[in-house]
């Protein structure tokens, strides 16, 4: 009987080992300096749909780096922005011009940045934190799994990043 008992508390105690912990709740900082991070993207905008995973790099506000994989590893959208110099490449279309991408998201790179670094004022609503623009919105909460999110939201559609790693450095 001991044996059986012994038997069933190594079965529960490595089913608990199991089971996987979601996220601490940490709130979202403000002002952060620099942003590094990978995870899954998915977007929605006007007609073009895609997702996969990406990386992301940011040092507020003169570096911008964000790359989207495709699901062979290949790159399906690369933008990169520093010291005046900007690139987009999505596909085999590739421009330097910035207001090709404002055009195309309905926002500025450069208020990209400053979304990502989580420098403007947030409003705190119940499903967490979210900062509304003339002409969109940024959504900062966590997804089913607990990773953290920021959805950029308007009219034609919807740019959500869900970070499996993310370092915030604060100024």
């Amino acid at each position: 009987m001991k044996k059986l008992l012994f038997v069933f508390f190594l079965i529960f105690v490595s089913g608990c080992a199991l089971v996987q912990r979601r996220g601490e709740n940490i709130p979202w900082p403000f002002d952060v300096q620099s942003v590094a991070g990978e995870g899954d993207l998915d977007a929605a905008w006007g007609n073009e749909r895609f997702s996969g995973p990406f990386v992301v790099r940011a040092e507020y506000p003169d570096l911008f780096l964000l790359e989207v994989f495709g699901p062979f590893g290949e790159t399906r959208v690369y933008v990169h922005k520093e010291a005046g110099r900007f690139l987009l490449v999505a596909g085999d279309k590739k421009t330097t011009d910035e207001a090709v991408f404002e055009r195309r998201y309905g926002f500025g790179i450069s208020q990209f940045v400053n979304d990502l670094a989580l420098g403007a004022d947030k409003q705190k609503t119940p499903e967490g934190r979210t900062t509304g623009h003339e002409r969109y919105r940024v959504e900062y909460n966590r997804d089913s799994q607990g990773r953290r999110t920021i959805r950029w939201d308007n009219g034609d559609g919807s740019v959500c990043l869900a970070f499996d790693e993310l370092t915030l450095v604060r100024q």
